[in-house]
């Protein structure tokens, strides 16, 4: 999926700060997520979800991830940025 494919104009304030917040801390998982902003878990977990389906975040596959520059064993779902997206914020908000 390239960045043209991306339906950019469909996001809403909280999905832009989700995806800044990646983009700047690296992956996370919902718990997380909601404690930082403040939010409801389920709604959290559902914004993730649509930013998965939209090709904007994927998981993080296997039981090991580094998260904030440390190993972590995975015992929740974590995400983070697709490769396109990526690309986009160091094009443009850098």
């Amino acid at each position: 999926m390239s960045k043209n494919t991306l339906s950019w104009e469909k996001l809403d304030k909280k999905d832009w700060e989700i995806l800044k917040d990646f983009y700047k801390d690296g992956p996370d998982c919902a718990k997380f997520i909601s404690r930082r902003f403040g939010w409801d878990l389920k709604e959290t977990m559902e914004r993730l979800k649509k930013l998965e389906s939209k090709g904007f975040l994927k998981r993080i596959e296997g039981k090991f991830a580094t998260i904030r520059g440390k190993l972590k064993h995975m015992n929740h779902t974590y995400y983070e940025l697709t490769r396109e997206v990526k690309l986009y914020f160091r094009k443009n908000i850098l």
